[in-house]
């Protein structure tokens, strides 16, 4: 895989950005974040994709007893009807049970980030702003890696951000019938 390869200059529209990236290797991980392209160069960490999937499950297990027509996915290409220069890959999202044929839908009603070391904190909060712009959008999850750390923003609670540290702290989200223990999404990972 080339990971030099460099996107076109200046600001992209969606259009711009899916033609350029029409042609690149499926295995390079591109977004447009506000108009600008950007390759995730390495493949995430087995506790990374460990994360997603226990998310994945345990939001798959409520949604299949509260939400039948909703489904989590991971990996899931998401589009900004309100900010079209917003093309990005959440590492898990909730979407229509029924999907579309299609790379980057618009109808998602959770996102979640496992945070990375590439990650910035600037580029992670813009991208939660982004996220939580939908109209559909109901929570915004960010996921620490290395440590018990999550935030969980909520359309319920005018997108303020709550924090859960402690491994026995009980996240819920109750438009999708879920609630776990922080510690269960972090099984089998060496996070403390």
């Amino acid at each position: 895989m080339n990971t030099h390869v460099a996107p076109p200059p200046g600001r992209l529209t969606a259009e711009e950005f899916l033609t350029f990236i029409e042609n690149r290797p499926r295995e390079e991980r591109w977004q447009l974040i506000d108009g600008e392209a950007f390759v995730m160069m390495s493949p995430a960490t087995h506790p990374h994709q460990m994360i997603g999937r226990n998310l994945a499950r345990l939001l798959d297990k409520a949604l299949e007893q509260h939400r039948s027509d909703l489904a989590a996915l991971q990996e899931v290409g998401i589009r900004s009807d309100e900010h079209p220069d917003f093309l990005a890959v959440a590492d898990v999202a909730v979407v229509d049970g029924q999907v579309e044929n299609e790379v980057y839908g618009s109808r998602y009603y959770l996102a979640a980030e496992i945070l990375s070391d590439s990650n910035t904190r600037e580029s992670i909060s813009r991208k939660r702003f982004l996220y939580a712009a939908s109209q559909h959008c109901l929570h915004v999850l960010i996921i620490a890696q290395k440590e018990f750390a999550v935030e969980v923003w909520s359309r319920s609670n005018g997108w303020q951000g709550r924090v859960f540290r402690s491994p026995d702290d009980l996240i819920e989200l109750p438009e999708f019938g879920f609630s776990c223990r922080v510690a269960d999404l972090y099984r089998g990972t060496p996070a403390k």
